[in-house]
C-alpha cells in the first residue's frame, strides 16, 4: 500500500527528530569524553590518544564487518574519506592551538563551526538555510560565547583554532551531502581510519605514547569503542537525514554537557554556564520545533551519483522533512 502524502510527511519529520536527538545523545558522551581526555592527558599525549582511538576504531569496524566496508566502491569510500580527512586535521589543528591558549578561548574559538557551517554549506553547495535555523544559530553562538568567552587575542593558537573549527564544519557538510543511507557503516569505517590516519602525522616527531596503567587502558577503550567507534556511526546515520547547519546547533550541547558531568562529579556550574545553557537549549528547541529545509545540492558529488543515495535522495529527504 502506497503512504499518502500526509503519511509521507509525518514520517519525515519523525524521521528528523529522531535523526536530532540521537546527534544530541551523541553530543552528551563527547561532552563526558572531555572529561575523560583530561583524565588520560598525564599518561598519554593528546596526538597519541586521538590517533590510537580513531585507528583503533576504525579497524574494529572493519573486523566485525569487513564485507562491509570492502564492498562499498571506490567512490563511496572518497565520500567516506574526504570527511575523515576534514576531521583529523581539525583535531590535529585544534590540539596544535591548545598550546598557545587558555582552555575557555580554544574551546570558545572551536565552537566558531556552529556559524562556519551554515556558511560553507551554502558556499560550497547553495544550500539555503531557513530564518528559524539562523535564529538558532544565532543563538547557539551567544549561548557558547557566555559559557567560554574569555577575550581572544588574535596569534598564532587563534588562527590554528580557527582553522580547526572550519575543518569541523566541512566535516558536517560533508556528511550531510554525501553520506549515503545504505553505505553508513563502511563509510564510518573509512571515515574513522582516515582520520586516525591523519593524526598519526602529529606523531612523527614525538613518537607513540601509551597508557601505564589499567584504568587509563579502560577509559582509552571507553573513548575508542563508545565515544569513536559509535558515535561517530550515529554522527554518519543522522547527517544522512539532517542538513549541516541544523547539526552544528546541536552539536553546541556539547560544552553543555560537559558542564553537566562536571558538576556530577563535584565541579558546580556558574551563573555563565546556567544562562548559556538556556540559550543552548532554545536554539535546540528552534531546530527541532522546525526542521530545517534543504535545496538540491550541487549535481556533482564525489560518489558521481544521483537516485536512491545520491543528491537527488538528499533533496527529495529534505522536502519531506519540511513539507516543501
Amino acid at each position: 500500500m502506497t503512504p499518502t502524502r500526509a503519511q509521507a510527511l509525518l514520517a519525515g519529520r519523525r524521521e528528523y527528530r529522531v535523526a536530532l536527538v540521537a546527534l544530541a545523545c551523541a553530543s552528551a558522551v563527547w561532552g563526558w569524553s572531555y572529561i575523560v581526555v583530561v583524565w588520560l592527558l598525564p599518561e598519554m599525549g593528546a596526538g597519541s590518544m586521538v590517533a590510537v582511538r580513531f585507528l583503533a576504531a576504525g579497524a574494529l569496524l572493519v573486523l566485525i564487518r569487513p564485507r562491509a566496508v570492502l564492498s562499498i566502491g571506490r567512490r563511496t569510500a572518497l565520500a567516506g574519506a574526504l570527511p575523515g580527512l576534514c576531521l583529523g586535521s581539525a583535531t590535529l589543528l585544534q590540539t596544535e592551538g591548545q598550546r598557545y591558549l587558555q582552555a575557555a578561548q580554544s574551546g570558545f574559538l572551536a565552537s566558531l563551526f556552529v556559524v562556519l557551517t551554515p556558511l560553507v554549506a551554502w558556499a560550497a553547495f547553495r544550500v539555503r538555510v531557513t530564518p528559524a535555523v539562523w535564529a538558532a544559530v544565532v543563538v547557539a553562538t551567544a549561548g557558547l560565547a557566555v559559557i567560554s568567552y574569555n577575550g581572544v587575542s588574535v596569534g598564532i593558537g587563534s588562527w590554528l583554532t580557527l582553522a580547526g573549527a572550519l575543518g569541523y564544519a566541512v566535516q558536517m557538510v560533508l556528511l550531510s551531502q554525501f553520506a549515503e543511507r545504505s553505505a553508513v557503516y563502511g563509510m564510518t569505517a573509512v571515515q574513522l581510519l582516515t582520520a586516525g590516519l591523519i593524526a598519526s602525522v602529529g606523531l612523527l616527531g614525538s613518537g607513540l605514547n601509551l597508557p601505564d596503567t589499567w584504568s587509563a587502558w579502560a577509559w582509552l577503550a571507553y573513548l575508542t569503542v563508545m565515544a569513536t567507534l559509535f558515535m561517530y556511526g550515529v554522527q554518519t546515520w543522522a547527517q544522512a537525514r539532517v542538513p549541516a547547519a541544523a547539526t552544528a546547533v546541536v552539536m553546541a550541547c556539547e560544552p553543555l554537557f560537559v558542564s553537566l558531568f562536571s558538576f556530577l562529579i563535584g565541579s558546580p556550574p556558574g551563573a555563565r554556564t546556567l544562562v548559556g545553557g538556556a540559550f543552548i537549549v532554545t536554539a535546540m528547541y528552534l531546530v527541532l520545533a522546525r526542521p530545517a529545509r534543504g535545496t538540491t545540492p550541487s549535481p556533482v558529488n564525489p560518489t558521481g551519483r544521483q537516485g536512491r543515495d545520491g543528491a537527488g535522495r538528499k533533496a527529495a529527504d529534505c522536502q519531506n522533512a519540511t513539507g516543501s
